[in-house]
């Protein structure tokens, strides 16, 4: 299997930032959407889809979208990151899985996310969700296999697809990775201070 693309999930409100879209942030030779975006395109994935939502047209400018990657509005931004999930999911129907990736995680490499890639791609299916972990928190991104799709977009929880992965913890394969990398995003002044130290 190597059908897995991924959603890049950069419609939030940066409520926590009290004030600026922490995806518009500076950050290496970008910004914080660039870069992380960046990373992805030189991953395994076969299509991201970015998924936009406040200053859409503003993180727009920041993505050099590369082969079949797209960039599409989420109308319903404010409802939450679920919705901006749906949005993505629905241009990616005919794929195995689908991963979904945080936008405002710049650390992440290529090789981070191809780790995930290959490891599904080597022990899942469309049945199984991989989900990394760092010592004992839960990281990002996820992979969802396929048999997930339809319950993703009738998933009325707001704030992302945590619920299924309870619902659904037989499937699971949890993956413990080595770098804190996997956790790192950014939701504070303060944590955009901590991400300029790296």
């Amino acid at each position: 299997m190597n059908r897995i693309g991924g959603i890049l999930l950069a419609a939030g409100l940066s409520d926590r930032m009290q004030g600026p879209n922490k995806m518009l942030l500076p950050y290496g030779n970008s910004s914080v959407i660039g870069t992380t975006y960046q990373a992805l395109a030189q991953s395994r994935l076969l299509k991201t889809v970015i998924v936009t939502g406040r200053d859409a047209a503003q993180v727009q400018d920041q993505i050099l979208l590369q082969g079949d990657d797209q960039i599409v509005q989420n109308e319903l931004f404010t409802s939450g990151m679920t919705s901006s999930i749906q949005v993505g999911l629905n241009e990616l129907k005919p794929f195995e899985a689908v991963m979904v990736c945080l936008g405002d995680m710049p650390l992440l490499t290529s090789q981070d996310y191809n780790l995930l890639i290959n490891t599904f791609e080597q022990k899942c299916d469309a049945h199984n969700i991989l989900v990394p972990w760092f010592q004992d928190h839960r990281a990002n991104p996820v992979i969802f296999g396929s048999d997930y799709f339809d319950d993703i977009l009738n998933h009325a929880e707001p704030n992302g697809c945590s619920g299924i992965i309870k619902q659904n913890a037989e499937k699971v394969l949890n993956l413990n990775v080595d770098n804190e990398r996997f956790i790192t995003d950014l939701d504070t002044p303060n944590d955009y201070e901590k991400l300029n130290k790296n």
